[in-house]
């Protein structure tokens, strides 16, 4: 039996998120963090949400259909007092490299176990915070274990 999925699915994408240069161009991997954030964060920033899965167990199959959020925050960028860009395009740009390194890839996780990954329930919204924005979207990971 497939135990353990929601902590091998969110490691493999925190993972994943903190290797990726051009995703550590714009939010440095000492600002990508699992659920648990520091009182201060330094913006911008990425986040996971909680998890959830379903089971799914089958004649010799035994996995489960993983979900996990995954949050970016983001400011206006400025330069000299300046704003270069709005903390909409901002974190919108972060979200479309998060897209970019999730939606529809497999991640190897931890003991041999592969994840199908898709995103879903993609969304940008003002942050409850003032003059920001916050991208999030539902990562969805299929695990199939023999």
């Amino acid at each position: 039996m497939a135990t353990g999925l929601q902590r091998l699915v969110r490691r493999a994408v925190l993972a994943r998120l903190k290797a990726d240069a051009p995703l550590t161009a714009l939010v440095p991997a000492g600002s990508i963090y699992p659920q648990a954030v520091p009182s201060e964060p330094v913006w911008p920033f990425i986040k996971l949400g909680p998890t959830g899965t379903l089971r799914l167990r089958a004649a010799c199959v035994s996995g489960g259909l993983v979900s996990v959020d995954v949050h970016a925050f983001a400011r206006a960028r400025t330069s000299g007092g300046v704003d270069q860009e709005t903390a909409e395009d901002h974190a919108s740009r972060i979200g479309a490299e998060i897209e970019r390194l999730l939606d529809g890839v497999n991640l190897a996780l931890v003991g041999g176990a592969k994840a199908k990954v898709d995103l879903g329930d993609i969304r940008l919204l003002q942050d409850s915070e003032p003059d920001a924005f916050h991208w999030f979207a539902q990562v969805n990971a299929r695990v199939l274990a023999a």
